[in-house]
């Protein structure tokens, strides 16, 4: 008897561990349930996430193609004479610009960033030398201005003399991985700093640290949109008389013909 009511203990343990453990698995066949649901809601999300992307890519594909087109350039031309017109009594439409070591007064450097920053469609940068440090203190704006379909230009003698002698920095391959262009002038000497053709500085500051900081540099910002007429009309002029490296043209080693 002790046999069997032995065995009977053992029936009733292994009944009840069998009962522990078929529970256990509907729990576990439940999380499971919910891992897949999971699993399904993610797979889902990361779809949705692609076709968002690729929704956000074409935006900005048309963004960059409207941005380049005339139409939209004359369409914020006008917007600007228009917005000129209107604050044209109460507001300044010139300011005198400065780099000094002591002084205040509208400095050169603060008004220029602001500008990068403001930009929406173009901006042109005319300096015959920039330096690899002062450019590093723009070029976070720029990134997001050529990130967002704008026109980037830059302006320069790109000599290697120039190079060799530390007058200034090689930064063309920097300017293309950025999306913008370089347009090299042998004689450039003029330094004009432009966005969206509304508004500019003309000054005798390069994009150097002597012209943002250690020497005394003089130039105006100006609004006007008569005068931005001409600046613009001044830039196309030397465009002409320039070699131009982008994207689509190769690095030119040669500087000394025109196209």
């Amino acid at each position: 008897m002790s046999i069997i009511q032995l065995q009977e203990s053992r029936n009733k343990k292994l009944r009840g561990d069998l009962r522990l453990l078929q529970k256990e698995l509907l729990l576990r066949q439940d999380l499971l349930r919910k891992k897949e649901g999971h699993i399904d809601q993610l797979q889902h999300n990361y779809s949705q996430l692609l076709k968002m992307k690729e929704r956000a890519r074409r935006v900005q594909e048309e963004l960059k193609r409207i941005k380049s087109t005339q139409e939209y350039a004359s369409a914020q031309r006008l917007q600007h004479l228009e917005d000129f017109i209107a604050r044209s009594q109460a507001e300044p439409v010139a300011l005198f610009l400065e780099t000094t070591p002591a002084r205040g007064g509208h400095r050169f450097e603060d008004i220029l960033c602001r500008m990068l920053q403001e930009a929406r469609f173009e901006i042109i940068i005319m300096s015959p030398w920039i330096k690899r440090q002062t450019w590093n203190r723009v070029k976070g704006p720029l990134r997001r201005f050529c990130r967002n379909g704008g026109k980037l230009s830059v302006f320069m003698r790109a000599s290697d003399s120039d190079y060799s002698l530390g007058l200034s920095d090689n930064l063309q391959e920097e300017i293309i991985e950025l999306g913008g262009e370089v347009i090299a002038v042998d004689c450039l000497h003029a330094k004009i700093y432009m966005t969206d053709r509304r508004e500019a500085i003309i000054t005798s500051a390069n994009l150097t640290k002597g012209g943002i900081e250690n020497n005394y540099e003089g130039g105006i910002w100006l609004s006007n949109p008569t005068v931005l007429a001409d600046i613009c009309q001044f830039a196309e002029d030397i465009r002409r008389a320039g070699q131009r490296t982008d994207p689509f043209y190769p690095l030119l080693s040669d500087r000394r013909g025109t196209m």
